[in-house]
């Protein structure tokens, strides 16, 4: 399986900015989210190409 970053828009990106904000204080320390899309290993397979994650 293969992962490539997601499109996202403003608000997705706002809101991983609060969600970050908000486990980063619940666990004490700095964290990171990162937002992938998954895809299938065949070639011609495209039905999640376009998923958020």
């Amino acid at each position: 399986m293969k992962y490539t970053p997601a499109t996202l828009t403003d608000e997705h990106i706002h809101q991983l900015q609060e969600i970050e904000q908000h486990l980063s204080e619940a666990a004490g320390e700095d964290l990171i989210l990162i937002a992938y899309t998954k895809q299938s290993d065949a070639p011609g397979d495209t039905k999640n190409s376009g998923a958020h994650r």
